[in-house]
């Protein structure tokens, strides 16, 4: 039984169904209501529905638990999407021309203050928005009922967990009988992975979701540890946040880049990844130093009684000037005994309970800032939601900052400018330096054209004992590789795990890259995987790609090729690490190379490089490398980016 595939499965499907109600919410809260993000989000539930009810591994759950699949699937079916769908469409149509550069919701909040209820146009939009509502109200308990697929997987591992414990509680029984040396060293043993085991579930279930057992065997006991890690991967939500972000990202690549869709998906996904009441997003404008409202929702309550403020605000007044200026976030699980934001009476208009401001934060300079609320009596935000939220405000201000300078540029007209641009936001894709990693000499450098390129590097640990270098390119230049470039790296750190190979995180990797962006960008990609204590290594690359293996002691070398099975999987390389082993990994830019006579630079320079200064530093055989292609190219000079990476195991320490 695959539980780690069934687990992935069912959040799979209640993520489907969640985006489904994104959807849903987009047609009453987004500018010119995306139908085509409904129509996508019903087809993706639909068939994610269809997959899960035929898994072969449902039969190890409950059978009533197996039954409400099949019913929620039946009743998705009853509910006709389609026919719901060509009807919001049809009655949307009616109206297109009301809703231009406004929201349903705030157009029918505006005819209602102008007392024309009676328009016909009005009454559509009313409709449209009760059937929306009814439709959200109806299927979401359908991604609720599927906590009971979780459920009945802890359930199972659960009793793998009393299984084993009776099991190992014959073995010392029986243990006795034999030697008692031989049952202390298995006491000790089992209790320090018994414990290990009990401290993960009272730390989850004391909410610390981010728990991890560390349990290196491959027992019975191992399994747990895995099967209990899987089960704390509640990070599906904030990545399921972040690709509606890198699905805007890859749209705005295609098309004009529309900062306003940006902004109301960051607002909505907050308020729904804190459970907030109400929000809203400002922006400062740094010149003339004052910060305003974007978007709010109907009932955000602003944090300060300054009506006088209501347009702009001053940097330094109230507590969302004082934010922009300190750029750090503030959390008010209550507004009792604090002076930043006024008490109001629950019952008095703008009345908050909690709340919570966050700048979004991007090269030193606030871009953005959100405040978000509870707006209920004695509701407040938690421990929890303040730290969920951290990772989503990061990345939403890189996303932000980079879609403003994508517009920038679609202003400009120079080359140069362009090359700027595109230069700024590939260095801040870089590792700002390697990480020190026992037993290795590292050395990583890209040389780029003119500037700007249209490669990327990452260096990264999974877990313990485990390196991943991560080396890509793609075919685009300037501005288009970086944004691209920057959807490439967020792919890779969100989908890889600590306990997957190359080939897997490879998978996934080029698969969610070409889905993302929905462009059929030609991308190179390898990954090494280095474990130094367990003394091995793990390769793999799309079409093409290699890796020199060179083993001083033996004078052994090796160009080790990327592997793809007939489908066009990847497949993992694996070698053993010995002291004074080198592994170089480098792009087209230097094997690719040709010189005024037209030879190929190739591979065998690199080779010979290694073979005869291995004595040398991995930094030192950087340099002598590119010198070396550099007199080859002479008087042509540099023609495409390049980046060679460089890994020497010294030995692992003892």
């Amino acid at each position: 039984m695959n539980l780690k595939d069934l687990q992935r499965e069912a959040s799979s499907v209640r993520n489907s169904i969640l985006k489904l109600e994104y959807a849903n919410r987009a047609v009453l809260n987004a500018n010119a209501a995306p139908l085509d993000t409904l129509k996508w989000a019903g087809i993706e539930v639909t068939d994610a529905l269809r997959n899960f009810s035929e898994n072969e591994n449902l039969i190890y759950l409950n059978q009533n638990t197996v039954s409400r699949i099949d019913e929620i699937k039946d009743l998705f079916y009853e509910r006709d999407f389609d026919a719901y769908y060509e009807q919001i469409e049809n009655e949307l149509s009616k109206v297109r021309q009301r809703l231009y550069n406004t929201t349903l919701e705030l157009e029918l909040q505006d005819m209602t203050e102008q007392g024309f209820q009676s328009d016909s146009g009005f009454k559509t939009m009313v409709k449209i928005q009760e059937d929306v509502r009814t439709f959200i109200l109806w299927h979401r308990p359908l991604a609720d009922s599927f906590v009971s697929v979780t459920n009945a997987i802890i359930s199972e591992v659960q009793d793998q967990i009393a299984t084993i414990i009776l099991q190992t509680g014959i073995t010392v029984f029986v243990g006795i009988f034999l030697s008692l040396f031989l049952i202390i060293a298995l006491y000790r043993n089992m209790i320090k992975k018994l414990r290990s085991v009990n401290d993960g579930i009272r730390k989850i279930s004391s909410g610390d979701l981010l728990t991890r057992i560390n349990i290196e065997s491959e027992d019975e006991l191992g399994t747990i540890g895995q099967n209990f890690n899987l089960l704390t991967e509640t990070i599906w939500h904030k990545v399921n946040n972040i690709g509606s972000i890198i699905h805007n990202m890859g749209q705005s690549l295609s098309s004009e880049a529309d900062a306003l869709v940006l902004e109301q998906s960051i607002l909505d996904l907050a308020i729904e990844n804190t459970h907030a009441d109400s929000g809203a997003l400002y922006i400062p404008d740094h010149e003339e130093r004052t910060i305003f409202c974007k978007i709010k929702t109907s009932n955000f309550a602003t944090p300060y009684d300054h009506d006088d403020m209501e347009e702009s605000i001053p940097f330094g007044k109230t507590v969302i000037g004082i934010s922009v200026l300190s750029g750090e976030p503030l959390f008010l699980r209550t507004l009792k005994g604090q002076n930043l934001i006024p008490e109001r009476g629950l019952f008095d208009k703008g009345y908050i309970s909690s709340c919570l401001i966050l700048p979004l934060v991007s090269e030193k300079t606030v871009i953005a800032l959100l405040c978000l609320q509870k707006n209920n009596e004695n509701q407040f935000f938690s421990d929890m939601d303040y730290s969920n939220i951290q990772s989503f405000v990061e990345f939403s201000a890189v996303t932000l900052n980079n879609l403003a300078q994508y517009k920038e540029l679609l202003k400009s007209s120079g080359l140069n400018r362009e090359m700027e641009i595109a230069s700024d936001i590939q260095k801040s894709l870089l590792p700002p330096r390697l990480p020190r990693v026992d037993g290795f000499d590292l050395s990583v450098k890209t040389y780029t054209q003119k500037g700007i390129s249209g490669e990327i590097y990452d260096f990264f640990p999974l877990g313990v004992d485990r390196w991943l270098f991560c080396l890509a390119e793609v075919e685009e230049k300037g501005i288009a590789s970086s944004m691209l470039l920057v959807i490439l790296r967020t792919l890779v750190r969100i989908l890889v795990k600590p306990e997957q190979e190359p080939a897997e995180m490879l998978n996934n990797i080029f698969d969610n890259f070409h889905e993302t962006t929905g462009l059929d960008t030609n991308i190179k990609i390898s990954l090494c995987l280095m474990e130094p204590k367990k003394k091995v290594f793990h390769f793999c690359g799309t079409s093409d790609q290699k890796m020199i293996l060179f083993d001083r002691k033996s004078e052994t070398m090796k160009l080790v090729s990327a592997l793809q099975k007939e489908e066009g999987r990847f497949i993992s390389v694996k070698g053993t690490l010995r002291k004074d082993v080198f592994l170089l990994m480098m792009t087209d830019g230097f094997h690719r190379t040709l010189n005024e006579e037209n030879q190929m630079y190739g591979w065998d320079p690199p080779q010979r490089i290694l073979k005869q200064y291995g004595d040398h530093t991995a930094d030192w055989l950087q340099d002598a490398i590119n010198k070396d292609l550099t007199f080859f190219e002479r008087n042509l000079g540099q023609r495409d980016d390049r980046t060679l990476f460089i890994a020497k195991y010294k030995g692992a320490s003892r």
